[in-house]
């Protein structure tokens, strides 16, 4: 295991690793490229994951995969546009321009917060912590092919939406589409800084965030995140209203939060924050709304 403490050489080698692993799902792609493209892309994906995953091994920091949510989208929808061999159409401009919208951002709030390879989100040292024995296999199927298989899962609509023969015929549920993504980017960049201000003001304070979007979602962020992934299925519905079944995509996206990411950081801020309790009672955990009475002012 190789420890790396500086934050540049940090970066770089993040950089470096990424490099690589897109040359190795290049390399899947074209020795499985007879296969249908979907499952070709798909190998090239895990692919990718895998070596990701590797180097967090390497380094012993399974924050590696951290921008792998937010890259990986940023290669597959241009690489389909390419490959799909039809003129340049708006419903390809508009998959183009939410998805590097929604990607640069996320990316960049991810290389704001992360420090250097010692720096590890808490959650992964959680559930290393609580099954060691089991590690191996959570960091590689929970922390890596997990996310892989499931955002993976919300980008098929646009790949139906790219390759659709009406795809230069988009309706108003397009229209409707990017305005849901721009509008969830939007959310997602607000309470992202919001919870940084607060965090900057309250950092020797055991208090919980309770304003701004968060006043009305205890999850703000999350919300925005699955909103997000509706708002690509609905661009697709609008060119190809045939492929309704594409709607697992966002289905996936959305159980994966509320089953899993949310109950976790409840969980972690129930524990740690003692007044998070009552703020639970009045505050809607995942889509924003009224709240229910007030919380007396701290």
């Amino acid at each position: 295991m190789i420890r790396i403490k500086n934050r540049k050489t940090s970066f770089f080698l993040i950089f470096l690793i990424y490099i690589i692993a897109f040359f190795i799902a290049l390399l899947v792609y074209n020795f499985t490229r007879s296969l249908h493209i979907l499952v070709s892309t798909f190998l090239a994906d895990v692919a990718a994951t895998l070596a990701v995953w590797g180097f967090g091994l390497l380094f012993g920091n399974a924050s590696a995969y951290d921008p792998y949510w937010s890259i990986a989208p940023l290669v597959i929808i241009p690489f389909w546009i390419i490959i799909s061999d039809k003129p340049l159409a708006l419903v390809h401009i508009f998959f183009i321009a939410v998805v590097f919208i929604w990607g640069i951002r996320l990316t960049m709030n991810w290389a704001f917060r992360w420090r250097d390879f010692t720096h590890q989100d808490w959650r992964y040292t959680m559930l290393k912590n609580k099954n060691p024995r089991l590690w191996f296999l959570t960091n590689l199927f929970g922390i890596n092919l997990m996310p892989t298989i499931i955002v993976y899962l919300a980008l098929i609509p646009a790949y139906f939406g790219i390759r659709a023969d009406s795809y230069s015929n988009i309706n108003i549920v397009s229209f409707i589409g990017i305005v849901i993504c721009l509008g969830a980017v939007i959310m997602q960049l607000v309470s992202d800084l919001q919870m940084d201000r607060f965090k900057e003001k309250n950092i020797h304070e055991n208090r919980h965030i309770d304003s701004g979007l968060w006043k009305y979602s205890r999850h703000p962020n999350y919300f925005g995140e699955v909103s997000f992934w509706w708002g690509i299925w609905l661009i697709q519905l609008g060119a190809d209203s045939k492929m309704f079944i594409t709607v697992i995509g966002p289905v996936a996206m959305t159980i994966l939060f509320l089953l899993i990411s949310i109950p976790m950081m409840e969980k972690h801020i129930s524990l740690s924050k003692p007044g998070y309790a009552l703020y639970k009672k009045r505050v809607s955990i995942f889509i924003p709304w009224f709240r229910r009475g007030s919380i007396p002012e701290r």
